[in-house]
């Protein structure tokens, strides 16, 4: 998830006891100040999120993705508005929202944790008591989107919470212009996450390691498909189109996006070519491996 600029976290990650409870989450450490998961219910921490949240995407506060009123309707509408603290500083924000009337789905609109303390669990137990918020109100699936060569984020979703990917979007939003995605094409990978099921990733399929890759670095870092494979995924004869593949994203996109945008954006286009090739092919990932690739399996 993205990140911003704030508050340090030197020994976060060395947390010692997690307490979960009805809508609220405190991990403890004996050296930091505890980093407290609850409701964002009053204007004052409204206003501290909306303008953490424009921090975080590198906008005006004015222009923040989730401004005080929506904040305010959508917690009287029954969604959920999440804030992660240090004793009064926030340093994470999530939002989320139900479906359509009786629908069993939470929509997980966004989610973003301050720079200082990123890599430090904060998202995560965010998620987590995102998902305790949304078995509490019925619901069965949490759903969000996210930029599918960003691999942190891959990681995250599928190996750490055990989400898989159900569709790819090309040109999921229009034109943003925000620090984040401004210049970038807003492809999406849209997410499930079963609730009912245990937290965390799923086993690989069966030898990945032999699976042919379908999209790789070329020796000058330039984004290689093989066509070969790309042309048999048309076929649904399982002698033709393999069971598995792997697709490699870049550890950086983001940083190869600043360092040298026009590889960055050749990066976006044959990925976007490979996805929408591989969805339409029936195939479908729950999975990252350590070396960076998506691994896909077709679907019955």
């Amino acid at each position: 998830m993205p990140t911003g600029a704030r508050c340090p976290a030197r020994r976060l990650a060395a947390a010692l006891t997690l307490a979960r409870y009805v809508g609220h989450a405190v991990l403890m450490n004996a050296d930091q100040p505890d980093v407290r998961i609850a409701e964002v219910t009053g204007h004052a921490d409204r206003a501290a999120a909306a303008a953490l949240l424009a921090e975080i995407w590198g906008v005006p506060v004015a222009e923040t993705p989730v401004p005080i009123d929506l904040m305010v309707a959508f917690t009287h509408a029954g969604g959920c508005v999440l804030g992660a603290w240090v004793d009064d500083a926030l340093i994470g924000v999530t939002v989320g929202f139900a479906g359509a009337p009786g629908s069993d789905r939470i929509y997980s609109y966004i989610a973003g944790v301050t720079r200082g303390f990123a890599g430090a669990g904060v998202g995560r137990q965010l998620k987590l008591a995102q998902r305790d918020w949304a078995l509490q109100h019925a619901a069965r699936y949490l759903v969000w989107t996210y930029d599918p060569l960003i691999r942190r984020n891959a990681h995250f979703n599928l190996n750490r919470l055990g989400g898989r990917v159900v569709d790819f979007v090309p040109d999921f939003y229009p034109e943003m212009s925000d620090a984040v995605n401004a210049g970038d094409l807003p492809d999406r990978f849209v997410v499930e996450w079963t609730l009912t099921e245990p937290v965390g990733g799923r086993p690989l399929p069966d030898s990945p390691a032999g699976a042919p890759v379908l999209l790789a670095p070329t020796a000058k870092a330039e984004p290689g498909v093989n066509r070969e494979v790309l042309a048999s995924l048309g076929d649904e004869s399982s002698e033709t189109a393999p069971p598995a593949l792997r697709v490699w994203v870049p550890s950086d996109i983001e940083g190869l996006r600043t360092s040298d945008p026009a590889m960055g954006r050749r990066w976006r286009l044959a990925a976007r070519e490979v996805f929408t090739a591989l969805f339409e092919a029936g195939y479908r990932t729950r999975a990252v491996d350590r070396d960076g690739h998506y691994v896909f399996t077709r679907e019955a």
